[in-house]
């Protein structure tokens, strides 16, 4: 008996996260080759700022100042906000704002009919006929680092480029266990993105702030079902040709969630969007654009799609493997050698995983786990046909952005 479960208990694992964590140290030596980003153009790319706003009255304000002194050409900008049928005063406030010239930015409004989510957002403005070389998706919640744009715009001039997104900065309390869950995911899949993004192209895109080439997304439609709307653009991108890649400098700075539970619905909703994504999104019809993207698209939908389901068989067995081996310790049956080192493990494993805070190791182990069972969850979520297109606000975040 013991000997079926150790075998079931580590095959899953190892077919499980093997793959994984191959692909993650491959992309982790690819991360620490520098891209060259291009020098400054001598005519700068001119883009259209996409805010898509509902019932963002606490932090409308402050982004779009935000937006306003970044050091980008004026003439070169344009502020485009589009209202999901916003409640409170979030259009009063905006249109407020846009009476005031002293700004000097080009700013104008496209209203929804009613509330459809934020990919049905960007389907409306994909059928604009905007006059720019690209458009700058950044949430209102989300405040940029001094220089972005430029850097979106030195990206840009190189024609091979076809979409950049930046890397999340998370504000918070850094004391707090999902400050630091968060922190960890973030940093490991950080290195997986940019890893990617030398290699080739990532797929997968922070929507926070995304750049994408108008020449190559204008006309296109997204699936408005699911909300995974920057990362269905990027792999549009690779569809298309071109490449779309991570800028770890290209930086804007979020709130986390203040709450566990608000965290935690947070990142079911990132995940439930990424596994509808891979989902729909067959690797195969990539291998005759681009092999390189072809392989990442495959190891991305084995993480996403396929690992959380053995992760957790594997850490069902485990369970019951400790249960089984604890009791014949305790009944002072003995236990051949094999089986007394994977008790030793799974037990040290289990104790790291629940109780440690301060090892990094244990971070890394909670913060895997908490990312697969939403992982897991999202996927159950998916086959039920459940998705989150359309969410509320975490209004803890945007209070804490508006007093900093």
């Amino acid at each position: 008996m013991l000997d079926i479960l150790a075998l079931l208990q580590v095959s899953a694992a190892i077919i499980g996260i093997g793959p994984f964590v191959f692909h993650w140290m491959r992309m982790k030596k690819n991360s620490k080759k520098s891209m060259a980003i291009p020098p400054e153009p001598s005519s700068w790319p001119s883009l259209t700022i996409v805010l898509p706003v509902w019932n963002e009255e606490m932090v409308i304000k402050n982004k779009l100042e935000d937006l306003a002194i970044q050091d980008y050409p004026k003439d070169k900008m344009e502020i485009l906000v589009i209202d999901s049928d916003s409640s409170d005063s979030t259009m009063e406030i905006f249109h407020k704002w846009k009476s005031d010239s002293s700004h000097g930015v080009k700013v104008k409004s496209i209203q929804m009919p009613s509330r459809l989510g934020k990919s049905a957002a960007i389907n409306r403005i994909l059928v604009e006929p905007l006059n720019t070389d690209a458009i700058v998706i950044t949430d209102a919640d989300a405040l940029l680092a001094e220089g972005a744009l430029r850097r979106i715009g030195r990206w840009l001039s190189n024609p091979n480029i076809g979409a950049v997104c930046g890397s999340q900065q998370i504000l918070g309390d850094s004391d707090s266990n999902h400050f630091i869950d968060e922190k960890t995911y973030r940093s490991f899949y950080h290195d997986i993105r940019i890893g990617e993004s030398t290699v080739f192209s990532s797929p997968i895109f922070e929507g926070s702030l995304a750049a994408y080439r108008n020449s190559l997304v204008l006309g296109h439609q997204i699936d408005a079902t699911y909300n995974a709307d920057d990362s269905q653009l990027a792999v549009l991108i690779n569809r298309l040709g071109s490449r779309s890649i991570m800028d770890p400098e290209l930086c804007f700075f979020e709130y986390l969630p203040s709450t566990k539970e608000a965290a935690a619905i947070r990142r079911l909703r990132r995940a439930n969007g990424l596994v509808h994504l891979f989902s729909r999104n067959r690797p195969s019809k990539f291998s005759t654009i681009n092999r390189k993207f072809s392989k990442i698209m495959q190891i991305e939908a084995w993480i996403h799609l396929v690992m959380p389901f053995l992760v957790l068989f594997s850490f069902s067995i485990m369970l019951l493997h400790i249960s089984i081996s604890t009791s014949l310790v305790i009944m002072k049956e003995s236990l051949q050698t094999t089986h007394a080192l994977l008790l030793l493990i799974d037990s040290l494993f289990l104790i790291s995983l629940l109780f440690g805070n301060k090892l990094r190791l244990s971070q890394i182990l909670r913060s895997f786990f908490i990312s697969q069972w939403a992982l897991l969850v999202a996927n159950i979520e998916m086959y039920r046909g459940i998705d989150f297109h359309i969410w509320e606000q975490d209004i803890e975040s945007r209070e804490s952005l508006v007093e900093d």
